[in-house]
This record gives C-alpha cells, sequence and structure tokens, in this order.
C-alpha cells in the first residue's frame, strides 16, 4: 500500500493531508524520514506520523444526527463548540464525511478511515446528497430551472441540482435538494444569489444511508457495503 494511502487509512489524516506531511518530513518510516509518496508499506513496516505511531485500522462507519450549533472539526481556536464533544470517548480521532457547517444539521457520516471518507467525497462517484432545507423570499419557477441545469456563480460552478417543493406559504417554502457534489457552503451560496434566506438546512440522505426517524444527537454504526469496501482497497 502506498505510504500516503497508508496514512489516510489509518484515520490519521486525509490523504491530501498525508501527502503535504510526507512532503514537510514529519513521517518517519522504519526510523528515516520519508517524502516518498508512492513508497510501498508492507507488514512490518513502523510507520511514524507527527510522532504518532499508526496502523491501518478495518474501515468502519457511523451515521450521526448532527444539531446545529456545532462544528464539524476537531478544534477551533475561536472556542465553539464541535461534535466531538458529543460524540462517544471511542470516536475521539474519527473523521466526518462530507461536513455540515455550524448551523446546519441532519445526517452526518463518520469514518475511522480516510480512504472510505475520499470515496463518499469525490465528485466522480456520483453519490447523492439530500436536504430538506427552509426559505423566505420569492421562490420563481425560472430559479429551479436553473438549479437543475447547473449555475456559476462568483467564480464557482455548480453542478445540476434537483428540487422539489415540499410546502410553500406566501413567501416562505422548502425544497428538498438533491446533487452529487459537497462544495463549501454551496446551498448558502445558492440562496444568496437568488435573494433567499435559509431558516434552517437538514441533510436528510448521504448516498445509500438515510436520516430516517434517528434522534438529534444520535450515533450508530452502519455496514460499508462489498462493493465500496473492494473500491478504497483498489484505488
Amino acid at each position: 500500500m502506498r505510504l500516503s494511502k497508508f496514512i489516510s487509512a489509518s484515520g490519521y489524516t486525509s490523504r491530501r493531508k498525508a501527502d503535504k506531511l510526507i512532503e514537510s518530513g514529519f513521517v518517519i518510516v522504519n526510523s528515516e524520514v520519508c517524502r516518498d509518496f508512492s513508497m510501498d508499506i508492507v507488514g512490518g513496516d513502523e510507520v511514524i506520523v507527527e510522532n504518532t505511531l499508526i496502523t491501518a485500522q478495518k474501515p468502519k462507519l457511523w451515521l450521526f444526527n448532527k444539531p446545529n450549533g456545532y462544528l464539524c472539526t476537531a478544534n477551533d481556536p475561536a472556542g465553539r463548540k464541535t461534535i466531538y464533544q458529543l460524540l462517544p470517548n471511542k470516536l475521539s480521532n474519527i473523521l466526518s464525511i462530507g461536513r455540515l457547517d455550524l448551523n446546519s444539521n441532519g445526517l452526518l457520516l463518520l469514518t475511522n478511515n480516510g480512504e472510505l471518507s475520499r470515496y463518499y467525497e469525490l465528485p466522480k462517484n456520483k453519490i447523492v446528497r439530500k436536504y430538506h432545507v427552509d426559505f423566505s423570499g420569492t421562490l420563481l419557477t425560472k430559479q429551479l430551472k436553473s438549479l437543475e441545469s447547473g449555475i456559476f456563480i462568483k467564480g464557482t460552478n455548480y453542478g445540476s441540482i434537483k428540487s422539489k417543493i415540499l410546502k410553500k406559504v406566501r413567501n416562505k417554502f422548502t425544497l428538498e435538494l438533491s446533487m452529487q457534489e459537497g462544495k463549501n457552503r454551496e446551498i448558502r451560496n445558492i440562496a444568496n444569489y437568488f435573494d433567499w434566506k435559509v431558516i434552517n438546512l437538514k441533510r436528510i440522505q448521504y448516498g445509500q444511508y438515510f436520516l430516517g426517524n434517528m434522534k438529534i444527537g444520535e450515533v450508530k454504526e452502519v455496514k460499508v457495503s462489498v462493493q465500496i469496501m473492494s473500491s478504497i482497497m483498489s484505488t
């Protein structure tokens, strides 16, 4: 297994960050600093990252019903609350997949394996994310059509977003939005573009997993499909 992939598979960090750590000389393999991303790690090799001995872990996946008011980062310089304050101690070193911002809630996937996180976040894998979003503002049919066609806002191209009107009362409405990518603050940026105000943003589906009737703050482990396991082992 390539060195950067081995670090990612340990759950220590993502593959991209692993590459940066290797390049910066923070990775030691068998007592020597290694800057070779492609070095093949085999059984018996000792890998130390930032003075921490790491080992590859069997990929595991958890579903978490994230409440509003919590960040998906391990530490926040501003001292704001993070999801790690809500998670059991055994999940203190997990990674979040497809983050939800501070004021968004709903289904969040958690994993101990950076390669699994990478699989679910890569646009080429076309993983569906579905949201129920409450807005206020003026809703026009042409806006929904432009969402489905894809929209370009301030230098960023947002791919097709399928929408369904769930409720509309005067200037308040609820949309179900389905997309296959998750750019930073995508829904909020689109809302600003249309002069809509986001009242509540909840993710209800990520790939084959659904929020269902999970309680706020609830965590449950789910199985990783054989197909996905095979995919992450081969990349």
